[in-house]
């Protein structure tokens, strides 16, 4: 057991964090490119040992498994993070239709105690490079329920190089930072994903191969939900050898904010470090931040430029 392992052993039996009390199967998706495996909760790796595997291997279960997702409304969070467990999940099932290849489908319905439904629904998109995760939020409850909110955090160990060796970027949807419904950012995965709770390392702030043993947190902001109604968007995360290659396929589905970390090989495509893992979200209020161009999968754009430019300036610094 390696230190953060520990650490967040022994947080969990600290905190005493309740379980599900009941539990279908969890599954492994595979696109033909990427695998992912999904637990009742919606959460990666939990209980099926492979977590995203992509063209180098799995990046999320090395080390601790810092990956989760959670979502508060009136001010009450329920959420599942792999290194600790679960807190405010009254129940979880996960439905699959077909578990490989193009036609995949697979849905993840958690029902939280603040009154929160929230379903994942699984599917392939760009190609088999990404996963598609549509995401509901509803208002299970006979009232209103106020400041919705809804957090991913996601902790990528990336071979060759893992932990200090890696490089991560993340883009918060516009270029001075979180824009539309994304309320904050950070590079620290390393903490239950408490909406409530916003973390400071990088905070708010667009960074581009950051080294260290890092990874992205976004907390989304959706108002205030009336009994029965709901929020929605979606969430792509996959792989690919290059950076290129990933940014890309996140550009194909029109992402407005994402992150992405990189292996310690030295990139062949104009960008520092390969291979990538990350993710993306559309449904923000935000433009696309990787606008292909017209017969093409080149990207361009103002954030893309801004990126480009930091690492023309990084590459000339070395």
């Amino acid at each position: 057991m390696n230190t953060k392992q520990m650490k967040f052993a022994l947080a969990a039996i600290a905190l005493g964090v309740a379980s599900i009390g009941a539990q279908a199967a969890p599954a492994v998706l595979d696109t033909g490119l990427v695998k992912m495996g999904v637990g009742d909760n919606g959460g990666l790796a939990q209980g099926v040992g492979v977590g995203l595997s992509g063209p180098t291997g799995d990046a999320i279960t090395p080390g601790c498994l810092c990956e989760g997702w959670g979502a508060s409304a009136s001010g009450t969070t329920g959420y599942t993070y792999g290194a600790i467990g679960n807190s405010g999940i009254l129940s979880a099932l996960l439905t699959t239709t077909t578990a490989s290849g193009a036609g995949l489908s697979a849905q993840s319905v958690v029902s939280l105690s603040n009154g929160l439904q929230v379903t994942h629904t699984y599917t392939s998109a760009a190609g088999g490079k990404l996963f598609k995760v549509a995401v509901d939020l509803k208002n299970t409850g006979a009232g209103t329920l106020t400041d919705v909110r809804y957090a991913r955090t996601l902790d990528w160990d990336v071979t060759p190089g893992y932990f200090s060796s890696n490089f991560t970027t993340v883009y918060g949807g516009t270029p001075t930072g979180p824009g539309g419904k994304v309320l904050t950012t950070s590079t620290d995965p390393f903490a239950v994903p408490d909406p409530l709770v916003f973390r400071t390392q990088d905070q708010d702030t667009n960074v581009v191969d950051t080294p260290g043993d890092k990874g992205g947190f976004f907390v989304f902001g959706f108002g205030d939900l009336a009994a029965g109604a709901s929020a929605d968007f979606d969430t792509f995360i996959g792989a690919d050898s290059s950076t290129s290659g990933l940014l890309a396929a996140l550009s194909s589905v029109g992402v407005e904010a994402y992150s992405y970390t990189n292996g310690s090989t030295p990139g062949t495509d104009g960008f520092r470090f390969a291979p990538a893992y990350g993710y993306g979200f559309v449904g923000l209020g935000l433009p696309p931040a990787l606008a292909p161009e017209p017969g093409s999968m080149a990207l361009v754009g103002l954030a893309l430029a801004g990126v480009a430019g930091l690492r023309r300036r990084k590459v000339i610094a070395n």
